[in-house]
């Protein structure tokens, strides 16, 4: 079976496979195998903390082999580039030419930022959405003496929903222990009404925008930025002037799942919300941020689903046992300053209630990030 995607996604659920798998693996009658253009493997919710100066950059990636289960191969470069995939023939195809059969297939694709896909983004705005990005960005928050900083969510659905609240507050946070908070306006512009997409959430949040002074702008649908003018306007005609501009760019499926014919205008791929199969094709799953399904495209939505899919696998591969349904489970820090934090944890019948942020819960956000690589990436046999 093959694995596309060597990421948060793609890492967890190959190696859930390869132990729900293991005897089939030791006799041979099972392959398990992660393509994937990159050899290092990047823990993305890490980038944000990199932007404010909480994570050394070195600490957001580690090589690929070593995460995985030694039992799973590893295909990277052209090799593992893939550049189309045919489910009717079940066959994956790279750049360097070949064709790779699969029984089963595993699409962990993620998604990807289109910072050209706005006039004036790429040159005007800073972003956390790329390590590269987010080193800049570090730069330029901690050089800021004051003025007007604007965050912006440029198109939803984007990775990691609640990053644009916590880089917020942090920055809120960050201000007032430098002694310049009254020296700079907070902006937070959102493309639905509100500040965040779910009730609770946004209700609770609403109000600690409100306590804390922070301008919200809602609806506020990015339509371009003007560098030298440093100005951004909305689709509905509402436009503000910057001196900092950081944003969270549109976001994509894999490009290679649209010239495949297999997603939908964003390329993001039509899938069962309780199976976790591609639509029309059992021997396909999809997990993580590529599929189309109305639920948090953030790590832990990974974590949860990989369990889904890789009993589900094993199921069909190695017969017996039962399949899983995915509930929509979902758990996600929430930082409200540097020192502070709140959660939400929800599924597809139960909204999220978000407690009081407090020091616990911050711990709890930097435990997490540091027990990735030990305990939710790495299977170590």
């Amino acid at each position: 079976m093959l694995v596309a995607g060597g990421g948060i996604g793609g890492t967890i659920v190959a190696n859930r496979i390869a132990q729900k798998l293991s005897d089939e693996m030791a006799r041979g009658e099972v392959k398990v195998t992660v393509l994937d253009r990159s050899q290092k493997h990047y823990y993305q919710p890490g980038f944000m903390l990199v932007s404010m100066g909480e994570m050394h950059p070195k600490d957001t990636f580690a090589e690929e082999r070593e995460l995985l289960d030694r039992r799973v191969g590893l295909i990277t470069g052209d090799k593992g580039t893939i550049t189309k995939l045919n489910p009717a023939d079940k066959a994956v195809v790279t750049a360097d030419g070949s064709t790779h059969n699969y029984d089963y297939l595993v699409l962990a694709t993620g998604s990807h930022i289109q910072v050209d896909e706005i006039p004036g983004f790429k040159e005007g705005a800073q972003t956390f959405f790329s390590l590269d990005g987010a080193q800049k960005m570090w730069d330029s928050v901690r050089g800021f003496q004051g003025g007007n900083i604007v965050v912006d969510v440029a198109m939803l659905p984007h990775k990691c929903p609640v990053a644009p609240l916590e880089i917020t507050l942090m920055l809120d946070d960050y201000f007032k222990r430098k002694g310049i908070r009254d020296k700079v306006n907070l902006h937070y512009c959102y493309p639905v009404p509100g500040v965040f997409g779910i009730p609770n959430v946004n209700k609770m949040m609403t109000g600690v925008f409100d306590q804390r002074g922070i301008n919200v702008h809602s609806q506020f649908t990015l339509a371009g930025v003007d560098p030298s003018g440093k100005k951004i306007t909305s689709k509905e005609g509402e436009s503000l002037n910057y001196d900092l501009l950081i944003a969270v760019p549109p976001h994509k499926g894999a490009q290679v799942l649209g010239d495949s014919g297999i997603g939908d205008r964003r390329n993001w791929v039509p899938t069962d919300k309780y199976s976790l199969q591609m639509k029309g094709h059992d021997d396909v799953y999809v997990m993580g941020d590529t599929t189309d399904i109305p639920i948090s495209k953030a790590g832990s939505t990974a974590d949860y689903e990989s369990y889904v899919v890789a009993n589900n696998v094993s199921v069909d591969a190695a017969g017996g046992g039962s399949k899983r349904d995915y509930t929509g489970s979902v758990f996600c820090y929430i930082a409200t300053g540097l020192d502070q934090a709140t959660y939400i944890k929800f599924d597809y019948t139960h909204p999220p209630n978000p407690p009081t942020p407090s020091q616990i819960h911050w711990w709890g956000k930097l435990a997490y990030n540091r027990l990735y690589w030990s305990i939710h990436a790495r299977t170590i046999i």
